[in-house]
């Protein structure tokens, strides 16, 4: 009889100290940003701003902007302490198209980007050293 005691017991125990319907596990959901970053090619990244849906980002620092950008750019230096916030004011109903040179800055702006909001964030893959390769078109203006 004791073995049978100690078993009902045992599974009473186990039973009242298992976890409860409708009680809160301690589980940390993850959010995802919305939207998605895109790579793409200097082919594509072309045909995208060509449509002109969006704005042309460059998170290059201000010199190397000047040695030479993407027409129509804008420029936002990701080494910048303020650069989140200048973003904050870009319009994010609007396509951006990301570049640096040669693609980690952009990628990981696309990241803040996305992160802020942004919700189609375009990505030159290669950087702008791409872009030149491929022959398209670089300013000083």
């Amino acid at each position: 009889m004791k073995p049978v005691l100690l078993i009902l017991s045992l599974s009473i125990f186990f039973y009242a100290c298992g976890p409860q319907s409708g009680q809160n596990d301690n589980k940390v959901e993850t959010v995802k940003p919305k939207g998605q970053i895109q790579n793409v090619s200097s082919a594509k990244f072309y045909e995208l701003i060509q449509s002109d849906n969006g704005i042309v980002l460059d998170v290059r620092t201000l010199g190397e902007f000047q040695q030479g950008h993407l027409p129509n750019a804008l420029v936002i230096d990701i080494y910048q302490r303020d650069f989140e916030e200048k973003i904050k004011s870009l319009p994010k109903d609007k396509e951006i198209y990301v570049y640096c040179t040669v693609g980690a800055r952009s990628r990981q702006a696309a990241g803040i980007l996305q992160k802020n909001g942004f919700e189609k964030v375009y990505n030159l893959e290669g950087g702008i050293m791409d872009w030149a390769r491929n022959r398209y078109p670089i300013t000083q203006k």
